[in-house]
């Protein structure tokens, strides 16, 4: 199938009557640097197995503001709770696909992508462990100074809140602005998330996007001495196949 694809910013369909408004794309295919670029536009994967391969960019994309005030402001870790990056990619993101539910947009194959991901170094996982046993978390990709959370867990009570508040403090502390987490829900709006419209949202992701990708495993605090801005990494991926007419690879 041949990808229908617009410049988020131009808002252009040409097949109208059979896409939606947050719905920006349908084909293409699953290699990690069209995902990756995909990021880079504002664009994310969300089908179910089975079905064609989509791409969203919501029209209110929802964001929290690590920098700002927010709920999270003044939290503290609880006692008995530890939290520890991408030691855990793979169980993670396991839970974090709700396999006892139908349509889950996190199947097999959007798997294999973000385990992908994790290998070359722009996925990570934030583990959340309680008394030593790992009972929730939370996935996402990070490019430049923007983390977008994918989704998240919990076994035990609050373990998926007590994993976000640790993830906006982090970013906080790093002085990054960005973290999307795509659709607004009551619980990402009472932990500090807004809409914004995607004009806006791509604006300030630009800004972002100027800075160095920290990439590789976070668990290896060394990986933060690169927070340079200007140039980007140069393990950013730049090109793709010159043969694909993919409009997110130019």
């Amino acid at each position: 199938m041949s990808l229908w694809v617009l410049d988020p910013k131009e808002l252009w369909f040409p097949y109208k009557n059979e896409m939606d408004g947050d719905r920006v794309a349908i084909g293409g295919d699953l290699h990690w640097v069209r995902v990756l670029k995909a990021f880079e536009k504002g664009c994310y994967l969300n089908f179910g197995e089975g079905e064609d391969i989509q791409w969203y960019s919501p029209e209110q994309r929802s964001v929290i503001f690590p920098h700002l005030d927010s709920p999270a402001h003044d939290w503290i870790v609880p006692e008995g709770w530890s939290f520890h990056w991408d030691t855990d990619f793979i169980q993670v993101m396991q839970k974090c696909s709700r396999p006892q539910l139908e349509n889950q947009w996190l199947h097999g194959q959007v798997q294999d992508v973000y385990a992908k991901l994790y290998d070359v170094g722009y996925a990570h996982s934030l583990s959340a462990r309680f008394q030593g046993q790992l009972v929730g978390g939370l996935m996402g990709v990070a490019i430049g100074r923007v983390f977008y959370g994918m989704s998240m867990y919990h076994l035990e009570p609050n373990a998926s809140k007590f994993a976000l508040n640790y993830l906006i403090h982090f970013l906080r502390d790093k002085k990054w602005k960005l973290l999307d987490v795509q659709k607004l829900t009551p619980f990402l709006s009472r932990m500090g998330a807004v809409e914004l419209p995607r004009d806006k949202f791509l604006d300030i992701l630009g800004t972002q996007l100027k800075f160095r990708s920290v990439s590789g495993n976070w668990s290896d605090e060394k990986n933060w001495k690169e927070k340079d801005p200007y140039p980007s990494s140069h393990l950013w991926p730049r090109s793709f196949n010159p043969q694909d007419p993919c409009p997110f690879l130019v």
